[in-house]
């Protein structure tokens, strides 16, 4: 019996002993919580809110969308696999919010000038994640989203609770054993496992014992707009795989870069994401940050919020640990450090993954939570190397293309393994997000050493080709190219004796398994 207070009144009330209680009811907290479900677990999802509630974190790849099919196999989720791909999204769930995402374009601007692309294309960057609109990314708006996970969930009998606050009253030492225990609103919950799947929230930092220092410090000032013009609208723009206003659009700038996600229905997210704080009310701040960009301030003219401008301070952060005795936390709950490279997605449905394959026989033992946690935190890191890497190089295109070309040969290798191979015996989810645990570590590690060298520009692009070498088997860095990059599995398919050497297959192979390039329309398909 514990006693529980509220407005000055108190009751007596018995705790309510549960399996495992998942605190957030964001993507993440849902798929996990259904998962855990058809494992045959008891859980409880538990949201701080009420569904719809706006979020961040809305860009997907295919990384994301690999696992988003892996998880739909499994458990025969229908609307996983279909989340999955533009077309199958638009045609079979058309009321959830998304955006068709192609690629990933950057763009080098000066102060005060018109953007140009510059001579071959020298200050624009475009990378295709899709041959076309059919088999692409989403952006996701979070809100039609997270509704409609934690709506499934619910349906398919998972106890949700929405406008929950969970405060954290005892966590057990790693050598005590015992539920942790928790207050939620007006009861008291005991839970062999607590998930934290909230995404940063003061949640954590109960059941961590500290804060590591964060490498990155940066703002955002951002909102949800209408009326933005497509930044590509003018004339002699050089060819490109797709329309460009469809990609993941980094504006790189003196203070930082500016974001552009595009829905379907016309509206966009945009921010900034700025070195240092430039105080003021977020919209001042915005205003200011377009006045200075020619382009840019064309392409907002005429657009409208919708919803009030919003900022943050201290965007990035990072906690001592990941797992311990009795509980875990996802991705964002334990670090973030920024949304270059639309990292987030993925990386939270890969734990998602880990956290239902720990669970699928009963709840995890110590040493498998200190697994997790420790492939956790050599991601959170391997990541941080690129996204330094990254701002230092900003906002001068020829140098930001080193941590941008060593992003897409990494990722790309994975999506290609992920594909054409067989999956290893502990699933592709305990292999580590972009190499983390391979020998891409070390690329990475080297690419945050030179960039912090000074002078060391040009070296650094000369250095990039050669260091990803092993890993590029998309064609990057052909100068052919003009810094664009379409998917091409013609000319993959050209290549196929250096491709397959890179995968460790034969060219004969190689061409026999290329057809799961493109995973089928349905999942009955993909199942049979």
């Amino acid at each position: 019996m514990e006693p529980v207070c509220r407005g000055g009144r108190c009751a007596v009330i018995a705790a309510e002993r549960r399996e495992i209680v998942i605190a957030g009811g964001g993507f993440a907290g849902s798929i996990l919580a259904r998962a855990l479900h058809a494992e045959g677990r008891d859980v409880l999802l538990l949201e701080r809110g009420r569904h719809p509630r706006f979020a961040l974190g809305e860009s997907s790849t295919p990384l994301a969308n690999l696992a988003l099919e892996r998880l739909a196999v499994r458990y025969g989720f229908d609307d996983l696999w279909d989340l999955a791909a533009h077309g199958r999204w638009r045609r079979r769930l058309p009321d959830v919010g998304r955006g068709l995402k192609r690629g990933f374009c950057f763009y080098e601007h000066e102060p005060g000038e018109v953007f140009s692309p510059g001579p071959s294309s020298s200050r624009r960057l475009v990378v295709a994640a899709s041959p076309d609109d059919d088999a692409a990314d989403n952006q996701w708006l979070r809100a039609d989203v997270d509704r409609f996970l934690f709506e499934r969930a619910r349906a398919e009998g998972v106890e949700c609770r929405e406008e929950t606050a969970v405060e954290v009253i005892s966590v057990p030492g790693d050598a005590d054993g015992g539920p942790v225990r928790l207050r939620a609103d007006d009861r008291i919950v005991e839970a062999d496992l607590l998930v934290d799947a909230t995404g940063g929230s003061p949640l954590a930092a109960s059941l961590v014992a500290g804060e590591a220092s964060p490498r990155l410090r940066t703002n955002l000032v951002y909102s949800h707009f209408a009326g933005v013009e497509p930044f590509e609208r003018a004339e002699g723009w050089p060819d490109s795989p797709f329309p460009e206003r469809w990609s993941a659009s980094h504006h790189l700038l003196e203070e930082g870069w500016m974001y552009q996600l595009r829905f379907d229905d016309g509206s966009m997210s945009a921010g900034f994401l700025l070195a240092e704080d430039h105080g003021g009310a977020a919209e001042t701040v915005f205003a200011s940050l377009l006045g200075r960009y020619p382009s840019l301030a064309r392409q907002f003219a005429d657009s409208e919020p919708l919803r009030p401008m919003a900022s943050r301070s201290g965007v990035a952060y990072r906690r001592d640990r990941a797992a311990g005795h009795g509980w875990l936390l996802l991705p964002h709950s334990y670090a973030f450090a920024d949304p270059m490279f639309s990292t987030g997605i993925a990386w939270s449905l890969l734990a998602v993954e880990r956290v239902a394959d720990l669970c699928r026989k009963g709840l995890p033992a110590d040493g498998l939570l200190a697994r997790y946690g420790r492939l956790l935190a050599a991601e959170a890191d391997h990541i941080d190397r690129l996204l330094v890497a990254a701002y230092r190089s900003m906002p001068d295109m020829e140098r930001f293309a080193a941590p941008a070309m060593v992003y897409f040969a990494a990722a790309s290798f994975d999506e290609l393994r992920q594909r054409l191979l067989d999956s290893p015996s502990d699933g592709w989810c305990w292999q580590g997000f972009l190499g983390a645990e391979d020998g891409r570590r070390r690329l990475f590690e080297e690419l945050d050493e030179r960039s912090a060298a000074e002078g060391e520009g040009r070296s650094l692009a000369e250095w990039v080709g050669p260091a990803i070498e092993r890993w590029n088997l998309i064609g990057l860095m052909d100068p052919r190219r003009s810094n664009t990059y379409p998917v091409d599995l013609e000319d993959m398919e050209r290549r196929a004796v250096q491709v397959a050497a890179g995968l460790g297959l034969d060219a004969a192979e190689l061409r026999r398994r290329l057809p799961r390039l493109r995973s089928p329309d349905r999942l009955s398909a993909a199942l049979a």
